[in-house]
């Protein structure tokens, strides 16, 4: 266990260079640290793409920015960015989630005066001082949470993830609120990164035209190639009665656009996670069932269902109602 002084203003780094849903469960390890340490200083490093993900999250003080594609990429990118960061040697300890040789050695070129790492890898045993083996935690939340323990030598809080989302005017959301005021708004998100997790356009369509002949009004979200298709797809089929926000917002505005939904029907990815982070209701569709164990939502943390298969657009809406 690092020493660590509960009276002194430390200045904690948190580094998830990762996507999405990866970066908010990070935020369980965040309010872990406010908890134990509510006078320090808590900055989270992010790839640039997920700086909002990072910035809204409950105890974050500050983000820092790689762009880990672009000017940062590479060992010489990883190099001129810690040169450049302004909490360069003045960062007492780092935290670096998933323990990936990026965020390893960016934290020793950083100067950090402790690191500490899940990592598997002999980068860890050459420039991490701490490490734990998290096989007793199967949830990734629990998991971030975990990283505490190197600082208090207890077991982490089990605290729900919050991310509280910039709520000054937006025309675009400011619009979507307006037009949509009177509404009973429902949210489906039927894509992720990987394609055995995503939902069948058919599955989709007829979960739109449920939802909607009981009254609701269906937000389509989604980023990327596949939920264009996706939702192209789904119009293919005859369905057209939803509101098609693919590739439209910003992850705050999608944060500010869920807010305004009853609940949400996602597959495994970013948004469910980030509908639970804004206590959200909703209904989690596991296509690939081998991930549940790892990122499902905890029932008891957060408004939530679990389908671990497509049983039909019946039986998930039914799901889904049940939530309230």
């Amino acid at each position: 266990m690092i020493n660590t002084n509960n009276t002194d203003k430390k200045t904690f780094l948190v580094i998830n260079l990762s996507f999405l849903g990866d970066v908010l469960l990070t935020n369980a390890l965040c309010r872990n640290i406010k908890k134990n340490y509510p006078d320090s200083k808590i900055v989270f490093c992010v790839n640039k793409t997920f700086k909002e993900a990072a910035k809204y999250q409950d105890c974050v003080d500050d983000v820092i920015c790689m762009d880990k594609r672009g000017k940062h990429s590479g060992f010489l990118g990883l190099i001129k960015f810690a040169l450049s960061c302004p909490y360069r040697n003045k960062i007492d300890t780092a935290f670096i989630i998933y323990g990936n040789d990026r965020g390893i050695l960016l934290s020793y070129f950083l100067g950090c005066k402790n690191r500490i790492s899940g990592s598997k890898k002999i980068t860890k045993y050459l420039l991490t001082d701490n490490f734990f083996d998290f096989e007793d935690c199967k949830n990734m939340q629990d998991i971030n949470a975990c990283f505490i323990k190197s600082l208090t030598g207890k077991k982490a809080e089990v605290l729900p993830i919050k991310y509280n989302p910039e709520n000054t005017s937006d025309i675009f959301v400011d619009k979507l609120a307006h037009i949509y005021a009177n509404k009973e708004i429902v949210a489906l998100c039927a894509t992720s990164k990987n394609k055995e997790k995503d939902m069948p356009p058919e599955t989709g369509a007829q979960i739109i035209e449920r939802l909607t002949n009981e009254g609701k009004t269906v937000f389509y979200v989604g980023a990327g190639k596949e939920a264009r298709i996706f939702a192209d797809n789904v119009k293919k089929l005859g369905c057209v009665n939803f509101v098609d926000l693919t590739n439209v917002t910003t992850i705050n505005q999608l944060a500010r656009v869920l807010k305004m939904c009853k609940g949400l029907i996602s597959v495994d990815t970013g948004t469910m996670h980030l509908a639970c982070a804004l206590g959200v209701p909703v209904a989690c569709v596991f296509y690939k069932t081998d991930t549940i164990d790892r990122w499902a939502p905890r029932d008891f943390l957060y408004k939530s269902v679990l389908i671990d298969r497509d049983y039909g657009a019946q039986y998930i809406c039914d799901r889904f109602n049940s939530l309230f």
